[in-house]
């Protein structure tokens, strides 16, 4: 990948709820002014070029549906409007863009799908490729250190240092999600799946922002170097014990390189204190 920004959020442009449109009710059965003829005829859905190659960014248009609504579902996010260009993906490879269409009568089509193959990817943050490689990476405890996971002073320490568990202990703090658990992270839809150690699993998605930082309350130097958010799913053993053990979902991210995954969580938010209740995961790739 081209290393050109440092910041990557992920995002959704517009916002549009298709579920909470309901059909109209008739005596007669309702067709759409749009059909899927329609859709696959008028709609535009293409890479666009850069040095010759199909790059990441696409390109998309549905005005000649109007007035129905369009919505554009792609790699790493959404898009709900009828004109406009995204930063689809962060690795090359071939996908489908999912079109969903709501006619102005309140008839919905289907998703339909437009293949795109993407040769080469720009303007793509280098935490996307540290963490899911060049499609996805698997993740599991760091059984190298001996406290996998505990607690520690908020903007203070990087690591658990008052109390923590050996990766041997983690079955027990949250069945199945102890030693020999993994975690994939993957570039094609931003997605995180957990693979628990009793052959089940659970997915969902993910998000980084690496431009919010913490400064450290000991040093002038960086405490955190950016946020991590989970929907959906959490991280291997996602909860804070002293917090009635409910779900984790946003994190501080103390470390993010190819070898090393360090996430943190203040018991009390952003508003804790310097060496307030804090909560450590450590991670690495599986070998």
């Amino acid at each position: 990948m081209k290393k050109i920004l440092g910041i990557f959020v992920i995002a959704v442009a517009g916002a549009m709820v298709f579920s909470s449109c309901d059909p109209i009710k008739d005596s007669q059965t309702l067709t759409g002014s749009v059909t899927e003829a329609d859709v696959k005829a008028k709609v535009i859905v293409e890479p666009v070029m850069r040095d010759g190659k199909k790059s990441n960014y696409i390109h998309l248009n549905s005005s000649a549906l109007a007035p129905a609504v369009t919505q554009f579902k792609y790699g790493i996010g959404t898009y709900a409007g009828s004109n406009g260009t995204v930063q689809g993906y962060v690795v090359p490879g071939n996908y489908n863009v999912m079109v969903t269409v709501l006619n102005a009568d309140g008839t919905m089509l289907a998703p339909i799908a437009f293949p795109v193959t993407v040769e080469a990817c720009y303007d793509v943050a280098p935490q996307w490729e540290m963490l899911c490689g060049t499609g996805e990476k698997v993740w599991t405890w760091n059984e190298a250190e001996s406290k996998v996971w505990g607690n520690g002073g908020y903007l203070a320490d990087t690591k658990p240092s008052w109390w923590g568990e050996p990766v041997g202990n983690m079955e027990g703090q949250m069945k199945g999600n102890g030693k020999g658990a993994t975690m994939v992270f993957s570039g094609d839809g931003a997605t995180l799946v957990k693979h628990k150690t009793d052959g089940s699993s659970e997915s969902g998605t993910f998000s980084f922002d690496m431009s919010k930082t913490k400064k450290s309350a000991a040093n002038d130097g960086l405490w955190s170097i950016g946020k991590f958010k989970t929907v959906g799913v959490t991280v291997l053993c996602g909860k804070a014990q002293n917090q009635g053990e409910g779900p984790v979902y946003a994190y501080d991210i103390m470390k993010l390189d190819d070898q090393h995954l360090v996430l943190a969580w203040s018991e009390t938010g952003d508003s804790n204190g310097a060496w307030g209740g804090c909560w450590f995961w450590m991670f690495v790739p599986k070998q």
